[in-house]
């Protein structure tokens, strides 16, 4: 499996207009960014939205794999190794962006309320260093 390179194979080519679309989506709604390694070469990039009993997450393991998952919350721990998920999308980072932004609020009609088992995507190594950056996109 690739790990994020925060580079594009192909620099001069600009992130589709969606893509940079939803990512500053995520800054309007407000998402905090997480990075695991060095600004210049991340070994993972999340992001996250705390929502009152819950947390929407958006890893981006590579320019081609993503994960998306709402995680049951009552504190900080498990977010990013969740026990049970209400939701999971496993996909490009364009279209998991798409699922996880599209998820409707915590409460509201169509929010995913069943827990399953969340597969292997969901979770971050136990081998990466500390997260370096913890901040909130909106700011």
């Amino acid at each position: 499996m690739s790990t994020w390179t925060g580079k594009r194979e192909n620099p001069g080519e600009p992130f589709s207009l969606e893509l940079k679309d939803l990512l500053n989506e995520l800054r309007r709604r407000k998402w905090t960014l997480i990075r695991w390694g060095p600004e210049h070469e991340p070994q993972l990039m999340a992001a996250m939205f705390r929502w009152q009993s819950c947390a929407d997450v958006l890893i981006l393991r590579s320019e081609e794999q993503a994960s998306g998952y709402r995680v049951p919350t009552l504190d900080d721990r498990g977010i990013f190794n969740p026990d049970h998920v209400s939701y999971q999308y496993h996909a490009s980072p364009l279209w998991t962006l798409r699922a996880i932004l599209g998820l409707p609020e915590p409460g509201q009609p169509g929010s995913p309320l069943a827990l399953e088992y969340p597969v292997r995507e969901c979770f971050v190594p136990e081998y990466l260093p500390r997260p370096v950056l913890v901040r909130p996109l909106g700011v």
